[in-house]
């Protein structure tokens, strides 16, 4: 397992291709439908990162990043391009539809920041 990641997205026909995708690339995946939904999760487990989308019902995904300062998160977002991933942007932005190698950049850079490590190097023995 690479690492765990909860996804917030309303979009079910967005959420199940991501779900399936980052499965399929080794994640540990937590799926939300709202950012209250995804708090409740943050309540009750760890996660190493938060793939959220801007635009949810109820809170936004800066707000709901704001409000969980010491967990790393990756905005996604399909309809404010001026928020579009930087190198300083924080948390960093990605526009959809995601540009995959980027999306997991951005995850590994999350998850070595927050300290988690992935099962892999768990089993990595130097000589």
């Amino acid at each position: 397992m690479k690492g765990r990641v909860l996804v917030v997205e309303d979009n079910a026909s967005f959420a199940r291709p991501l779900h399936a995708t980052l499965i399929v690339a080794g994640y540990d995946v937590v799926m939300a439908e709202s950012a209250e939904a995804a708090e409740r999760v943050l309540g009750r487990q760890a996660v190493d990162v938060v793939l959220s989308d801007v635009d949810l019902p109820g809170m936004d995904g800066v707000t709901l990043a704001g409000r969980h300062p010491q967990t790393p998160f990756v905005l996604m977002t399909g309809s404010l391009p001026e928020r579009r991933a930087g190198a300083t942007a924080h948390p960093p932005c990605l526009t959809k539809p995601l540009d995959l190698p980027r999306l997991f950049a951005l995850l590994r850079e999350a998850i070595a920041a927050s300290g988690a490590t992935p099962e892999v190097a768990v089993h990595h023995h130097s000589p």
